[in-house]
């Protein structure tokens, strides 16, 4: 499906004669592609071209022009800026939109310089665009999930006494890999024990003991779109505090999904959980926001937090991962996304939450 009238509608909405891509996640989107570099211009007339030169011509005639892009060939001799100021003058284009967040103030004064038009900001008006998500952008979000899920499921199965963080992080990774992942969506956060109190903490060489909380926060790509899960289980044995909280990051994290609802406040999901969690007795150990959406992006607006009154809506994908987290002792954190569906969220992860204990190897 090609997305150039939908993009050609922003430069008529501004008033402008053009818009210029540049930045990797907005040409992933306006081309339905992932492995092109180049130039993206769209024109108020339904018509767009991409700049590439030789390293991806090829690919770029096969991919874009069934879309309806005009794809031209920049030579190594000529500059980016000037080439596309050439393109600029044939169709006397004096108002430019541009992406301010992507271009550095130093990029953006050269660009302005050499182009000698005026370039109006984008102001986020393609990442709104992207907030709501096509059923074929909801494929590849479930394509990706289901390689994770996969991944952790034989890394589970592998975990052993004296195996580190590092050594279990690599081999998530590897195994997303394997399965046709083109990239961690993000660093894979992998924790053992004490380490797991920390919500962002970094694999290290500490290793796995029999009593351990293990956390494993992470996801695959799959045709640019993420996905983003975290699962808890213990190793060995755990003590009834350990599944005291786990139990409790459950019904929090399902009491959100039922905050899930198209038309209420993003901020009624966190509320949702965080009253749970309270209402337990472990509200101090709850210390960041509930979620965010996913796409293109691992972070995209809006977001599951208590500062965010932005309405949910149908095709927004949002994550669901609350957690407790106590320092010097241990944390527990489950997420799943889900698809913002009417009165019932679509859960796009499969992987199993019941409170787990492994078996000692």
């Amino acid at each position: 499906m090609s997305r150039i009238p939908a993009l050609s509608g922003i430069v008529r909405e501004t008033g402008t004669e053009a818009m210029l891509l540049t930045g990797e996640v907005d040409l992933i989107y306006a081309l339905g592609a992932t492995a092109l570099e180049g130039q993206c211009i769209i024109f108020p007339d339904d018509t767009a071209i991409f700049v590439t030169d030789g390293r991806y011509i090829e690919v770029a005639v096969q991919l874009l022009e069934p879309q309806g892009f005009t794809v031209r060939e920049r030579s190594a001799s000529v500059g980016a800026i000037s080439f596309t100021k050439q393109i600029l003058t044939e169709r006397h284009v004096r108002k430019l939109l541009y992406e301010d967040d992507v271009l550095t103030v130093q990029d953006f004064a050269r660009w302005r310089k050499l182009l000698g038009i005026q370039m109006i900001p984008l102001s986020g008006r393609i990442a709104k665009l992207r907030r709501c998500k096509s059923e074929s952008e909801v494929a590849g979000m479930v394509r990706a999930q289901r390689i994770a899920e996969a991944a952790l499921e034989r890394l589970l199965s592998e975990l052993h006494t004296g195996m580190t963080e590092r050594e279990a992080a690599a081999r998530l990774n590897y195994y997303m890999a394997l399965g046709g992942s083109e990239k961690p969506s993000f660093d894979t956060i992998l924790l053992f024990g004490e380490n797991t109190s920390k919500p962002h903490g970094v694999p290290s060489d500490r290793a796995l003991r029999p009593g351990d909380f293990v956390l494993a926060d992470f996801g695959a790509v799959c045709e640019g779109y993420h996905s983003d899960m975290t699962r808890t289980v213990a190793y060995g044995n755990a003590t009834d505090e350990m599944k005291t909280v786990y139990e409790t990051v459950l019904s929090a994290q399902n009491a959100a999904m039922k905050a899930a609802v198209a038309g209420n406040l993003c901020c009624d999901m966190h509320k949702a959980a965080a009253d749970v969690i309270a209402a337990a007795g472990f509200g101090e150990y709850f210390t960041h926001a509930l979620g965010h959406s996913v796409g293109l992006e691992i972070h995209e607006m809006p977001v599951a937090a208590l500062r965010c009154e932005e309405l949910l809506q149908n095709g927004i994908v949002m994550t669901d991962e609350p957690g407790i987290y106590m320092p010097g002792k241990f944390g527990v954190r489950i997420e799943d996304m889900l698809l913002i569906d009417g009165e019932t969220p679509r859960d796009l992860t499969e992987f199993p939450k019941t409170f787990t204990v492994l078996p000692e190897q």
